[in-house]
């Protein structure tokens, strides 16, 4: 039994498909054919209900032949789950080296320190005030904000992920607040600025149009 089911998981997951398909066809044909042309094969000559304590013995073995080309199909089925999982963390491995690589920091770092006057003017502007709440408004206004100079790819990646992750803080409190409205723009939003699928709204320039209303809206729900 042991060698038997190190051959089948050692079977490729075509293999696998295509033997499940194969084995589920040749027995409902199989069960069918004799069930119309030989009935008494597969059903008691005393009643002529389909019905599992009606069937012959050979009738119960068709229904329970069904387990093996249903056990082949699972073993593909996690096999499948598995690699779409491993693509899915190997693309997010992906984004993140494109993130957080040593190029992006450093041109981040000199973007940053060339714009430097312009970044403390635009926080200056803000009135933040040290309060865990307040850094769920505070934070993606400013990441927003400076997000209209002109940064390196890492950094909108970065703001994508702030922008989204406090839009759920806020989507998640207002629902909890039992509001109508305010969780659907939110959530809205989340779906928005995510990092992961982003949507494709192409140049900077439209994206700098989305941002202001973005910004706008933070701010007048700051105090919520």
């Amino acid at each position: 039994m042991k060698k038997l089911l190190n051959y089948i998981f050692g079977l490729s997951s075509g293999v696998l498909f295509l033997s499940s398909i194969f084995l589920s066809i040749i027995l409902v044909a199989s069960f069918f054919y004799l069930a119309i042309n030989h009935e008494t094969l597969i059903i008691k000559e005393t009643s002529q209900d389909l019905t599992f304590l009606n069937l012959t013995l050979l009738g119960k073995f068709f229904i329970f032949s069904g387990i093996i080309p249903n056990f082949l199909f699972l073993i593909f089925f996690f096999r499948a789950v598995k690699d779409l999982i491993r693509m899915i963390m190997n693309f997010i491995g992906w984004i993140m080296g494109i993130i957080f690589s040593n190029k992006n920091f450093d041109m981040l770092e000199k973007v940053i320190e060339t714009n430097k006057p312009v970044i403390k003017k635009t926080v200056g502007k803000l009135d933040i005030k040290k309060s865990e709440y307040e850094i769920f408004w505070i934070v993606p206004i400013v990441a927003l904000a400076i997000g209209f100079l002109p940064m390196p790819f890492g950094y909108y990646i970065i703001s994508r992920l702030i922008v989204s992750g406090c839009a759920l803080y806020f989507a998640v409190k207002f629902y909890k607040q039992q509001d109508n409205f305010k969780p659907w723009i939110f959530g809205f939003l989340v779906v928005l600025y995510n990092p992961i699928i982003p949507m494709p709204l192409g140049s900077k320039e439209l994206w700098m149009i989305v941002n202001i209303p973005t910004i706008y809206y933070f701010f007048i729900n700051r105090r919520s």
